[in-house]
């Protein structure tokens, strides 16, 4: 079969609808390619554990960071979640709607934009934020712990966050 690689239903992830004739290449060898699946699996589980939520995987890293650090500023936001700030006006807009979030300015700059969680902001994310363990065991199920550990050490070397440490 050389270089064939044939798609493993079961295999973990959503394989629904795969062809186990088809030939993949060199694809399923490509960590990039594996990353970019791994991404979706994870973007497809925080929908199921977060339905009825009314709550995005952006928008939750938005949470979060901001609950770790409130006054953060726009841009701190968006460069902790690697993307563009425009991404994150979008992201934020339903958050700052519904009164999770308030819009607070920086003291010296009254141009810059910081956040804080509401008092009810903040009760009902950290009802929301019980759930990511959900998640994270679905997406990591079948890993042994010493996986999942060494997993997510090589994810924070290869993204460059290696040097963060993990908070609780």
């Amino acid at each position: 079969m050389g270089d064939r690689q044939r798609a493993e239903p079961g295999a973990g992830g959503d394989t629904e609808g795969l062809r186990d004739d088809l030939d993949y290449g060199c694809l399923n060898d490509l960590v990039g390619h594996l990353l970019r699946h791994a991404f979706l699996r994870g973007q497809q589980v925080f929908a199921e554990v977060f339905s009825g939520k009314a709550l995005t995987p952006l928008q939750f890293m938005v949470l979060e960071l901001v609950d770790r650090n409130e006054g953060i500023t726009h841009g701190d936001v968006a460069a902790a979640m690697s993307c563009a700030p425009s991404v994150l006006t979008t992201a934020l807009k339903p958050l700052t709607a519904s009164g999770m979030l308030e819009q607070v300015t920086v003291a010296g700059d009254r141009r810059r934009v910081a956040y804080r969680l509401s008092p009810a902001g903040r009760d009902r994310f950290l009802n929301l934020r019980s759930l990511i363990g959900t998640a994270e065991d679905r997406l990591l199920d079948g890993l042994a712990e010493d996986e999942r550990a060494a997993l997510a050490r090589i994810l924070r070397r290869i993204s460059g966050r290696n040097s963060q440490l993990r908070n609780n």
